[in-house]
């Protein structure tokens, strides 16, 4: 659309402004169309023929005078621009500084008469009187002027209305009008209603912003346009932006402006920013940009409890406009909390605060640390896979590192989150993680027992020692057991000696 927008455009400004080429002799004038405030340029041309045969009495006593009648013939000539074989310029009162001609021109040939900005009070007729040595040219035309009006006139804010009217200085009324947008097909549906030479637009949105171009159609077939350059103020980029962050980053939730609203008026901006799970926050602008059109809001350090929708509300004048942003939080949940063994069986689960869209996941290893070695390079093309979740039935120390997961969308890559894996070391089976409990019971039993058995033996050893090293005693300990005996012996003796 755009593309034939601006190859209409084209076509119509050569249709437009093709008198420019021609030479124009005495006879009938011809018109010329000039938009209201921009440049009107009236052309006064030798033809190549009169040109070549005159080339060198344009040296001789060149001068120059533009005049203007207003629309009938019969009306007093005015003078408005005159240069003097002297090259002394002098223009009317009421065309200084607007009226011009360029000197550097005039040895090719060319006198035309230029007025920036046009008015509808400079439509008329309009003659030029060239001389040069003995020699003189004629020039005779008719400036129009054609324009756009805006009600309201000054830059909108989105959701409001606006009327645009087309009109001209022709007494005669336009067989046909056309509307043209390069952003939009205007048609009557929708928020566009052509009335006459009027278009209505409803509930404006920023991207009306751009030109708009009015084509009037007179009986004849000769056609006319003017284009009128509409502003809208309200947000730039997506109108429902969605920000994807991982936790701990610190973002910045966008609000941007399409317009600096400061370079149309002294207009009063404020801002303020509100989140659905929370109270008023605080807005604070970009610093990098360093101007009004930026409200971005500064959150560090987000977590779990940032995400959510936020709305950033711009006031201007007392008229307020917002826009929706929706914060997503990114987190990596693991299967293993704290360090993992190797061996182990290991999930890594790509969380979102919030359900996506149409997106995909992709897992990356980045090496070691991040960098961009070559190594790194290399075994992240071996490492990266698709997914929400990255599984490793057996973790082992090439794993190890940072592990990066992105979502993508259509329009590309949206975030991403990091998560740091660290192998702790081999995961070794003890022979009592492979026994059964009745095998861990027996075992216990068995311990104690020669544990018991162990000890007896030792305090067994030890008395024998201990006797080894003492004689002596050992010689008292026999002979008190001897005379024990002999005592007993006796004893039982005399009992028998009793006995009847």
């Amino acid at each position: 659309m755009r593309l034939i927008f601006l190859s209409w455009s084209v076509a119509l400004n050569l249709l437009t402004t093709s008198a420019r080429n021609v030479s124009y002799e005495a006879g009938e004038p011809k018109r010329v169309w000039a938009e209201e405030g921009g440049r009107a340029v009236l052309p006064c041309y030798l033809n190549p023929q009169k040109l070549e045969s005159s080339l060198g009495e344009l040296y001789k006593r060149l001068s120059i005078r533009w005049e203007w009648r207003g629309r009938s013939s019969t009306q007093v000539h005015h003078m408005v621009l005159q240069v003097a074989a002297s090259g002394l310029k002098t223009r009317a009162r009421s065309m200084m500084p607007r009226a011009s001609v360029q000197d550097k021109d005039f040895l090719h040939g060319d006198f035309s008469l230029q007025i920036k900005p046009a008015t509808r009070e400079d439509v008329g007729r309009y003659s030029a009187r060239v001389k040069y040595g003995s020699k003189a040219h004629h020039c005779e035309l008719k400036l129009d002027v054609v324009s756009v009006s805006a009600n309201p006139p000054g830059p909108l804010l989105e959701s409001e209305s606006v009327k645009l009217t087309c009109s001209s200085t022709l007494p005669e009324k336009p067989i046909k009008i056309q509307w043209f947008s390069a952003n939009h097909l205007v048609k009557t549906s929708g928020r566009f209603w052509p009335a006459g030479q009027s278009l209505f637009i409803s509930r404006s949105i920023s991207s009306d912003s751009g030109p708009w171009v009015c084509e009037l159609t007179y009986a004849g077939g000769e056609r006319v346009s003017v284009t009128h350059h509409l502003q809208v103020l309200g947000f730039a980029g997506p109108t429902w932006p969605v920000v994807y962050a991982a936790t701990g980053t610190n973002i910045y939730l966008p609000c941007i402006l399409n317009f600096n609203p400061l370079d149309y008026d002294n207009s009063k901006v404020a801002v303020r920013w509100s989140h659905v799970a929370g109270d008023d926050l605080k807005a604070k602008s970009n610093q990098h940009q360093g101007t009004n059109k930026n409200l971005a809001l500064y959150l560090p350090a987000v977590g779990p409890d940032s995400a959510g929708q936020y709305f950033c509300a711009v006031s201007i004048n007392g008229t307020t406009i917002s826009k929706n942003v929706t914060l997503v939080i990114m987190t990596v949940i693991p299967s293993i909390e704290g360090p993992v063994l190797e061996g182990s069986h290991l999930v890594l689960t790509c969380n979102l605060s919030h359900a996506p869209g149409k997106v995909h996941f992709q897992w990356k290893w980045l090496g070691p640390e991040p960098s961009n070695s070559s190594k790194a390079a290399f075994k992240s093309s071996e490492h990266l896979t698709t997914g929400w979740i990255r599984e490793f039935s057996k973790v082992s120390p090439e794993d190890s590192g940072i592990w990066e997961c992105s979502i993508h969308s259509a329009e590309g890559r949206l975030g991403s989150v990091q998560y740091h894996l660290e192998i702790a070391g081999a995961q070794v089976a003890s022979p009592a993680q492979n026994m059964m409990p009745e095998e861990i019971t027996y075992g216990l039993i068995s311990f104690l027992f020669a544990l018991v058995v162990s000890v007896a033996v030792l305090i067994l050893l030890w008395h024998r020692t201990r006797s080894l090293n003492i004689p002596a005693l050992d010689r008292l300990v026999a002979a008190a057991h001897l005379r024990k005996e002999f005592k007993d012996a006796a004893q039982k003796e005399k009992v028998l000696q009793t006995e009847p």
